[in-house]
């Protein structure tokens, strides 16, 4: 028996073939969502049919392309079931730049870092599954696929929450949702993301392999406890790494929304920023922390939307979103003029 329970563990982890261990990040995901409680609510309109509004959505928005990968069926699935579609439709991406500093080269190298980014990919999933209603909460344009799935709880869950019509409701998440799955041909995004992580990340290595922190670690009973130990005047600030991921996120939510407006499915707009609105949001999850920094983003990123329409700049936001390089920082958010001069100048 112990036999048998080795060889599975090792054949989860050995994984010659791929850069991601796509079996093992799909048995996070599963674990992640072995003990949910499904809750469905009673929605007070009963005769919601979310298959006409995506046809209604898909039909407006063939007169209004936003690319070619757009989706054509919609499927409402349950959490564990939407975590396994998050994972099979990000297949497509190449992940080979995931950098996992300080692993040395040799033997079984690539089954690590496989397995490595295996794990952190079902455990995205599985946050995502269990905690967001889908893509669009979290500004998420990865995912492509011709199935636009529907994370069913949580979206019934918010679409309950809301004194607005329900219909009208539904509407505004379904085109939200298919707009940010259309983007999914778009990679410069998450590569974006991918950047960031990877440059603040080896800037804190750098600071902190340095310090002399003092920390016993048997006295930790969480990991954040080790950032407490740094002192201010360290000039470390563990705040940027967050930000270099939040402020590209806050972005894409607002691309999102506003290409989603532009489909002109609702006489009033505003119901796109009503759904939008992360602090109407009953989460206290792991992923809370994570909509408040975002959220505390999304006037910046709002002031930055209006500027792009107001100024004379040419960039449309589909360039935008289809060059990394593009894609504005944290800084240029709230000093959009920077963004321009950056952008708009020709190479040295």
């Amino acid at each position: 028996m112990s036999e048998d329970i080795f060889s599975q563990f090792f054949n989860l982890f050995n994984n010659d073939e791929e850069e991601v261990n796509w079996e093992l990040a799909k048995q996070i995901s599963i674990h992640l969502n072995k003990d949910n409680e499904e809750f469905i609510p009673e929605l007070s309109n009963q005769n919601i049919k979310f298959d006409e509004i995506f046809r209604v959505v898909e039909l407006n928005n063939q007169k209004n392309l936003i690319t070619t990968s757009n989706p054509v069926e919609l499927k409402l699935l349950e959490t564990k079931d939407y975590a396994l579609w998050f994972l099979e439709s990000i297949k497509h991406f190449d992940f080979s730049n995931f950098e996992l500093g300080g692993l040395p080269e040799g033997i079984g190298i690539k089954n690590i870092k496989s397995s490595i980014t295996g794990m952190q990919l079902g455990n995205i999933a599985g946050l995502l599954s269990k905690h967001s209603w889908g893509l669009s909460n979290f500004g998420i344009i990865l995912p492509k696929s011709k199935t636009l799935s529907i994370n069913k709880n949580n979206f019934l869950n918010r679409l309950s929450i809301f004194e607005a019509d329900e219909r009208d409701i539904a509407l505004a998440f379904i085109s939200l949702e298919f707009t940010a799955l259309s983007l999914g041909a778009y990679e410069a995004p998450f590569k974006k993301i991918i950047t960031n992580l990877t440059e603040s990340t080896n800037q804190m290595m750098e600071k902190i392999k340095d310090l002399d922190l003092n920390i016993d670690p048997n006295q930790i009973s969480n990991p954040q406890e080790i950032f407490s130990n740094i002192p201010n005047d360290e000039g470390f600030d563990v705040n940027e790494i967050f930000e270099s991921i939040m402020a590209p996120l806050s972005f894409y939510r607002e691309a999102i929304k506003e290409k989603a407006k532009k489909l002109e499915l609702l006489n009033d707009a505003s119901i796109f920023d009503l759904v939008m609105d992360l602090s109407f949001s009953p989460s206290e999850g792991p992923t809370r922390d994570l909509e408040i920094k975002i959220s505390e983003l999304d006037n910046l990123t709002s002031s930055f939307f209006t500027f792009l329409e107001e100024s004379k700049n040419d960039l449309s936001l589909d360039e935008i979103l289809s060059n990394e390089e593009l894609i504005p920082n944290i800084n240029e958010l709230s000093d959009p003029i920077a963004w321009a001069a950056r952008t708009s100048l020709p190479p040295i």
